[in-house]
């Protein structure tokens, strides 16, 4: 089956283009599709929680149910909405995309925007590290991320922001994109260096980084880890949080057609207690059934995830660069233009999608990593 997705440029297309003079779209007809859409083809999902009863909560589904689902056919799994998240390109194949000169790049692929407003005075990168999917990472790859995003910021912080002074503005996250892949996000907003030096002095960082974790003890990873672990099983202290957490769970199983199996609501807990070290009281298994790592092996853990996916020597790195440049730093702006492996526009973003794979969606809580 083949998947079409649209974009803002073709709804501005269908609206505004070469048809829309001989075939306009009417309000009338946009009412129509907006009903059709709403009340034709459904499938729903919900949660009740707070201070409703069993009784309250059949209510509120008779009401669902009589409003909109008896009125309507059942979306089938063929037409539910789904996500994929392609694969960043490696150096050696973004060699094979853009040609050998984007080979001595350490970030092969950027994609960069000139500044909407001419008073706008910051530049800016992020810089996404790619580590993979659900289903490639498994509960002991999100929580090794985790981690290692935790004592990130603090590093960066103190070397960007407080040592080199490079802008307002710094930080370091793991990330989630839509079709379930990871990856380790380092934002940084400068109003006095341009972009270019702005990933020099990242890539700099993350060779310091690297240094700084060698340097650690494992006890001192293992600290780090049940902090990290604390930060997981803290409890919602209100109802939004609550409300939120229960139907993250909901919707993630939805999302991967995953209707007929119960939402996994322990997902946290097993998640916490693979990145739990090796205690007094704890069991010699985690949740899943793993061993319980030493100290020692978690911090073994982690240098081999950060020298596998963020070094920049590792031919299984997968990065991507974005980068705002002021109105004073658009000479370098257009400059870059002609550089490889620089995307500035939609058909850009065409080209290099076709060359790409796409990460599998199957979570990470239906494996045994």
């Amino acid at each position: 089956m083949e998947e079409n997705v649209w974009y803002i440029d073709n709804y501005v297309d269908l609206l505004e283009g070469k048809q829309a003079d001989k075939d306009p779209l009417t309000m009338e007809q946009c009412a129509a599709v907006a009903e059709e859409s709403l009340t034709s083809r459904l499938n729903a999902e919900a949660m009740c929680i707070g201070n409703i009863d069993e009784k309250g909560t059949r209510e509120v589904v008779d009401v669902i149910n009589r409003v909109f689902i008896n009125k309507s056919r059942p979306l089938n799994f063929a037409e539910s909405p789904g996500f994929r998240s392609m694969k960043l390109p490696t150096r050696a194949e973004a060699e094979y995309i853009f040609g050998s000169e984007v080979k001595k790049e350490l970030v092969p692929v950027k994609y960069q925007e000139l500044a909407s407003s001419p008073s706008e005075e910051n530049n800016a990168v992020e810089m996404t590290l790619q580590f993979g999917s659900d289903a490639s990472l498994g509960y002991e790859g999100i929580g090794i991320l985790d981690l290692i995003g935790h004592l990130a910021y603090s590093s960066a912080y103190n070397q960007l922001r407080t040592k080199e002074q490079l802008g307002y503005i710094v930080s370091v996250y793991t990330r989630k994109t839509a079709g379930s892949t990871w990856g380790l996000t380092m934002v940084v907003q400068s109003s006095s260096k341009p972009p270019k030096h702005l990933e020099e002095r990242i890539e700099q960082w993350l060779k310091t980084f690297r240094e700084e974790l060698e340097g650690k003890s494992p006890e001192l990873f293992a600290t780090e880890a049940r902090g990290v672990v604390v930060q997981l099983m803290e409890e919602d202290r209100k109802l939004s949080s609550e409300v939120g957490s229960w139907w993250n769970e909901i919707a993630a199983t939805e999302a991967n057609h995953d209707r007929l199996k119960t939402p996994s609501f322990d997902r946290l807990d097993k998640l916490a207690d693979e990145l739990n070290p090796t205690s007094e009281g704890l069991s010699d298994t985690t949740l899943i059934g793993s061993k319980r790592k030493s100290p020692e092996e978690l911090k073994e853990r982690v240098l081999r995830m950060f020298d596998q996916f963020c070094a920049s020597d590792s031919p299984d790195r997968r990065a991507i660069s974005s980068r705002v440049f002021s109105h004073a730093s658009k000479e370098e702006y257009e400059e870059s233009l002609a550089e490889p492996g620089v995307l500035s526009s939609y058909s850009d973003m065409q080209y290099l999608k076709e060359f790409l794979p796409t990460w599998p969606v199957v979570p990470y809580w239906r494996t045994t990593k």
